[in-house]
């Protein structure tokens, strides 16, 4: 792992985020840990599959560094938030 990077998995692991999020840079209110690993990141929107983006763990940290205080997430959790 890269020293200080708040997440155990790597910073190049790919994780779910949406097109608001990552083109209109809508606020994260919406974090989970999937049972399969898999991070989600998202604005809270409806989607469709075409608002589907995968960015890496390191992209998400520099859109919200914010999302850090949710590295502990256990697989199968996770949270929401306000959009403030």
């Amino acid at each position: 792992m890269t020293e200080n990077f708040p997440f155990s998995d790597a910073p190049d692991t790919a994780c779910l985020t949406c097109r608001h999020v990552l083109e209109e840079r809508s606020p994260i209110v919406y974090i989970s840990h999937d049972e399969d690993g898999c991070w989600q990141f998202l604005c809270g929107e409806e989607h469709t599959e075409d608002d589907a983006r995968v960015v890496s763990l390191a992209e998400i940290l520099d859109i919200d560094s914010s999302v850090a205080d949710f590295a502990d997430l256990d697989f199968g959790g996770y949270a929401e938030r306000s959009a403030d």
